[in-house]
Formats: C-alpha cells, structure tokens, sequence
C-alpha cells in the first residue's frame, strides 16, 4: 500500500513496507548451494520466486555458476510459487553455461514451475529432471 504526500512543490511517498506482507526477499526465498559432488552442484530453493525475491535467487544462483562442477543442479520441487522473474533468472543462467540441456539441469514437479516452462518453451528448453537421483545416475 502507498500514500502519497505532496510537500511544497516536492512529492515524497510513504511505503507501509519496503515488500509485501512486510517480509523481505530473504523472507520469502530460501536458496541453499551444496556440492552432492566435485561433478554436481546443487542449488536448492524453497519458497516464492516472484519479482521480490528474484534477486536473492539469481545471485545466488550466479555465483554457483562461479565454483560449479560440470553440472549445476537447480532444484524447483519447494518452490510454492514461481513467477516469470524467476525465468528470466534462468534464461540468463542458461546463456551463461553453454547450449541447452548442457550444464543446468531444473528439479521440477511443482505445477507452478511446470506450468510457467511449458508456456516458455518456445523461448526457453531447458534440461528438467525429477530427482537428484536422475542428475547423479547420468553423472555416474
């Protein structure tokens, strides 16, 4: 919610809260980096990837790309809401490390996730999977 307030010839806006129902992106999203192996990369998250939080995800996600083995593995099944600035997150991760269906594989299985690549596959193809057991079955 926003109220603006004119001052003199100056307009000034009051924000109840800098994100909405008061919490913040780091509130909203959890993303977690983890090595299951020196080959695999794990990039875990849980929670809402939305316009607010996109920005948590995409540096984290940007800096496993840094340190990553030869496969970086983005794990969508806790996701309870993603938006399409969680896309665009993955679009440039995936400009980033090569052809598609090279080196960023997605967790899927949440119907928001699924849904949201489905319209985007004209896009954006990504490598999506079901488990971390697939990923480390074909790195095997």
């Amino acid at each position: 919610m926003s109220t603006v307030v004119a001052t003199s010839s100056q307009f000034a806006t009051h924000i109840a809260g800098p994100w909405p129902s008061g919490r913040g992106p780091s509130d909203r999203l959890r993303v977690t980096l983890t090595a299951p192996t020196d080959s695999v990369t794990l990039c875990a998250l849980v929670g809402e990837v939305d316009y607010y939080s996109a920005d948590v995800f995409r540096s984290r996600l940007l800096e496993s790309l840094e340190t990553a083995g030869s496969v970086v593995v983005v794990d969508l099944s806790r996701v309870t809401f993603f938006g399409s600035a969680g896309l665009r997150v993955l679009i440039e991760a995936e400009s980033l490390v090569g052809p598609p269906g090279g080196k960023l594989v997605l967790i899927t299985g949440r119907r928001c996730v699924d849904r949201l690549l489905a319209a985007a596959g004209d896009v954006a193809v990504f490598r999506t999977v079901t488990s971390l057991a697939e990923v480390m079955a074909d790195a095997a």
